[in-house]
């Protein structure tokens, strides 16, 4: 086992785990943690070169000893004294900080063991990435936890386990405790891998997101938003409220690479929001997402779309990957394919791609997308001949995304900034207030429409804290707060209060809930009964 010895050096504690699992899994031996020293204490102030390394390296000293140490016996054959007592396995592994305090070193590997490990065993205990395990969470726990929605009250237990042995699990507890007082209806899963203490998916659903996919349940959008670590990637659930946005209703931040990651989002957000069960109708993916059959279990009336433009590109990406001759023929067919207004007609198409398409790729077809045509062709669509909003929505919330995350990012880092965007003035910086102008132009008087557009003008530029309140929405300014009727359709304003016309604060209250932002019954009717242009009767 020469490959591990003295001196070998690894610059990132993640470096190590990995090569500990490799080189466990290839000479098939079993190593448990004997012990470990944190890099930064927190009974001691951190050196001048630890904070920037707490995260890379986690440890100043860590011995590994074989799992037959101690009184462990297992399965296998081990050596005993005289008296048959167990010998104690000497394999042992130990690495320091180095000289230069930026990397563990190897300073003791005692690789040979006094015992041979049976193969049932090693396949039972093996388990990847326990060096990466929150060390300072018992089993017991995490594998409570992960089975339901996190109490406020554990995250204080949680972090009493962490101190001082998981800096990264600390600060992320520490940013779900502030969630929890602020907003006790929070709805946050903590999902581990089942005997080993490793963070596999945080779901988490504020008050607020629950209540917008309540209040608008019928669509729903799902899709990877964007790449969050080398280990970590985030998944968004979108509703569609009243004025054709697409509004967060849950984040879950997963493990690369895990099974059933789909119905988990979908069952936890049933979960979070139970009365949506029957009101969802359709939910529509990403072309990468997988699972999709198991989702109509959770949500019995719902169909599954694929975004059709995204199952275009993976094809066409994968025809150019096999260089396929004809391919602007074969483009042109896959494009028929996916618009075809009848089940006859894409068996048309499908007849003729079989007879052009060469086999490699025609096999991937059949095997990758034929089976899910129901999903992405036109003639099966959730409603035909209507444009899908599923790029749209993520397109913009990838921006508002480009705004607080920037990736590589620690885990705790990404849920603050998450969080973070759950904000009112985030909201509102992204409305574009030129059509709902128009619309308001075309029912109001010439005075009261300039009046509503100078006020939906300077919704984009507000920054107010919003606050929901048994008396109605209360919008707080830095110099002064506003109050919005339960119904957003009446301020304290003196702007309303003088002409009777929605201002900036129901704007952006109705923004906020999702209401619609164009309302011809915000307007007072004119004394004069007269119409406009379109037939309609105009207002003050």
């Amino acid at each position: 086992m020469g490959d591990l010895g003295l001196g070998r050096e690894f610059h990132t504690w993640h470096q190590f785990s990995t090569f500990i699992d490799d080189w466990c899994e290839k000479h098939k031996v079993l190593f448990i943690v004997a012990s470990l020293k944190p890099l930064i204490s927190l009974r001691q102030n951190p050196l001048h070169h630890q904070p920037s390394l707490a995260e890379i390296l986690r440890f100043r000293f860590v011995r590994l000893i074989c799992k037959h140490s101690g009184t462990y016996v297992g399965q296998s054959t081990v050596q005993r004294n005289r008296l048959s007592e167990k010998i104690d396995c000497p394999a042992s592994i130990t690495l320091r900080l180095g000289p230069k305090k930026d990397r563990l070193v190897v300073i003791e590997a005692n690789l040979e063991h006094n015992h041979r490990l049976s193969e049932l065993e090693f396949a039972l205990h093996f388990k990847r990435h326990q060096l990466r395990a929150s060390l300072g969470l018992p089993i017991r726990i995490t594998n409570s936890i992960s089975k339901r929605f996190l109490a406020p009250e554990l995250i204080w237990n949680l972090e009493d386990y962490s101190k001082a042995k998981d800096k990264g699990m600390c600060e992320l507890l520490a940013i779900l405790d502030g969630l929890f007082k602020a907003d006790p209806s929070a709805k946050v899963k903590l999902v581990f891998q089942e005997d080993v203490a490793i963070l596999n998916s945080i779901f988490l659903a504020t008050s607020r997101m629950r209540e917008l996919v309540q209040r608008f349940p019928t669509r729903l959008f799902l899709e990877r938003a964007a790449c969050l670590n080398s280990d970590f990637e985030l998944y968004t659930v979108l509703c569609q409220d009243a004025n054709g946005r697409g509004r967060e209703v849950a984040y879950c931040l997963a493990r690369q690479g895990l099974p059933d990651l789909l119905i988990f989002i979908v069952a936890s957000l049933v979960q979070s929001a139970p009365d949506i069960k029957l009101q969802v109708k359709v939910v529509t993916v990403g072309a990468g997402v997988m699972g999709l059959g198991a989702v109509e279990e959770v949500l019995p009336c719902a169909r599954v779309q694929i975004c059709r433009l995204q199952v275009l590109e993976a094809l066409y990406r994968k025809a150019c990957e096999l260089a396929v001759p004809k391919e602007d023929q074969i483009r042109n067919l896959l494009l028929n394919l996916a618009n075809a207004d009848s089940p006859r007609v894409y068996s048309q198409y499908l007849s003729d791609l079989e007879d052009v398409a060469p086999l490699s790729f025609l096999q991937y077809f059949l095997e990758r997308w034929h089976p899910h045509k129901g999903m992405w062709v036109e003639c099966w669509a959730f409603e035909k001949n209507q444009e899908c909003p599923f790029l749209d929505h993520l397109s913009t919330h990838r921006r508002k995304l480009l705004t607080s995350l920037s990736p590589p990012m620690a885990l705790a880092a990404c849920v603050q900034g998450l969080l973070g965007l759950q904000a009112l003035h985030v909201e509102t910086s992204t409305l574009n207030v030129a059509p709902v102008v128009e619309l308001y132009q075309a029912v109001c008087l010439p005075d009261s429409a300039d009046l509503v557009a100078e006020e939906l003008d300077l919704v984009p530029h507000a920054h107010y804290e919003l606050k929901d309140t048994p008396d109605g929405y209360l919008l707080e300014g830095s110099t002064c707060s506003f109050l919005v009727s339960q119904d957003l359709a009446t301020c304290s304003c003196s702007i309303y209060m003088a002409h009777q016309l929605p201002c900036r604060h129901i704007f952006a209250a109705r923004l906020w809930v999702g209401e619609p932002l164009f309302d011809p019954s915000l307007l007072p009717r004119s004394p004069y009964g007269r119409q406009n242009s379109t037939g309609q009767e105009e207002c003050c």
